[in-house]
């Protein structure tokens, strides 16, 4: 009876068997299209019959398959059934860059996948297939959609070349070229150090690179007028407008306007006072080297205040313990400006009788604007200062400014 049970079951088992899963095994599923796919059966069987997924079909064991780009499910049908296969993804991945962008600017990278799946770069994911970037290197940029990498994208980048010259542009006058490339590292400067001034002429000045690997070359041109150093009254120009930059610089009071007018000449006066000179108010080329090798000149005293030096009639707006105005003066013609330490008590805006935006410091005494104000003593006490710069002090001086008056 046991046999005979034993039989039974065998008998009842066989169709179970015949109906188990035969096994497939595959070479890589996934990578870049075209990706091609071996699939073994591993069972043995009557028939193998192979559905690609992609509408293509083939018999035997052993099977090989082109998958263009897309994601596919095959299927082996045997003497076991029909049974899937791995999932096979082919990933066709694109990326478009710009061909040139310049250092530290902002460009657009463009993606496209198939089948449809996240594109990442350098850990920033791509929306709607845009990823924006900031070009700081030329090493080349690749996307990557589950594990599969684009072609690297290359963008030729333009760094930034700052060109000055630096002097002043009057002949016989040195200048330098000063040129310098961001970053370093795209390329080296080519081109002149110095500018020939030996001459009056508009200097051009050309500075070109040599680019290092993945930068693009680039040049500069700069251009400046080389003038006669001769200034007198009446005179316009650029040469003009060289020397209120540089009186400016000094920190002496100037209107910029490119025309030598009384206040360029009571400028050159303050200029030469200060620095022992004589009171011409021309621009010579001797004054010309003097006023290029100039500095500001030092304050007597700390703090902030005004100071009036009889000697060379000169006034300083003081801020800090550093001069930060220079301005033309002209105190007491008989000497009876007050020597001494006094202070702002009273201002007017305006006119005060003859005195335009007088500052009181003591008594009568005020700094104030005036239409005369010659390169010696010529007031009756007070402090003249040009009338067009007697405003800006105006503004300057509060009630208690410190006024030192000293020789």
């Amino acid at each position: 009876m046991r046999r005979a049970a034993l039989v039974a079951f065998a008998a009842l088992a066989a169709p179970s068997a015949a109906h188990a899963a035969c096994g497939v095994t595959a070479t890589h599923v996934t990578g870049k299209a075209p990706v091609t796919v071996t699939l073994t059966a591993v069972c043995a069987s009557t028939q193998y019959h192979w559905s690609f997924g992609d509408g293509q079909q083939a018999d035997g064991q052993t099977v090989q398959h082109v998958y263009a780009a897309g994601v596919y499910r095959p299927t082996l049908t045997s003497d076991a059934g029909a049974e899937p296969a791995a999932t096979v993804l082919s990933v066709a991945l694109t990326l478009h860059a710009p061909a040139r962008a310049r250092y530290a600017h902002w460009v657009t990278l463009r993606a496209s996948v198939i089948p449809r799946l996240p594109i990442v770069l350098r850990g920033r994911r791509f929306e709607h297939g845009k990823l924006h970037v900031r070009v700081l290197r030329t090493a080349p940029w690749v996307a990557d959609a589950v594990g599969v990498k684009s072609k690297p994208a290359r963008i030729v980048v333009v760094p930034k070349l700052v060109v000055r010259l630096v002097g002043s542009p009057i002949v016989g006058s040195p200048m330098r070229v000063r040129a310098t490339l961001h970053p370093a590292s795209a390329g080296t400067i080519v081109g002149p150090r110095v500018v020939d001034t030996r001459t009056a002429r508009i200097a051009r000045v050309t500075v070109r690179t040599r680019p290092a690997k993945g930068w693009a070359a680039v040049h500069e041109s700069v251009a400046r007028t080389i003038t006669r150093p001769g200034l007198a009254s009446g005179a316009q120009g650029p040469g003009v407008l060289q020397l209120e930059r540089v009186l400016q610089d000094l920190h002496y009071t100037v209107q910029f306007d490119g025309v030598y007018g009384d206040d360029d000449i009571e400028a050159i006066y303050a200029f030469q006072k200060v620095e022992g000179l004589p009171r011409t108010g021309i621009v010579t080329p001797a004054l010309w080297a003097r006023l290029l090798h100039a500095h500001v000149p030092p304050a007597r005293y700390a703090g902030s205040h005004i100071e009036v030096d009889k000697t060379r009639q000169v006034l300083f707006v003081v801020r800090g313990g550093k001069v930060a105005l220079v301005v033309a003066a002209s105190t007491g013609a008989t000497g009876n400006t007050p020597l001494g330490l006094w202070h702002v008590y009273r201002k007017v805006t305006g006119f005060d009788w003859v005195l335009y935006y007088p500052n009181y410091f003591l008594r009568g005494f005020a700094v104030h604007g005036y239409p005369d104000v010659p390169p010696y003593p010529a007031s009756h006490g007070c402090v003249r200062i040009p009338m067009w710069v007697a405003t800006r002090v105006y503004t300057d001086i509060a009630v208690g400014t410190a006024v030192y008056v000293y020789l």
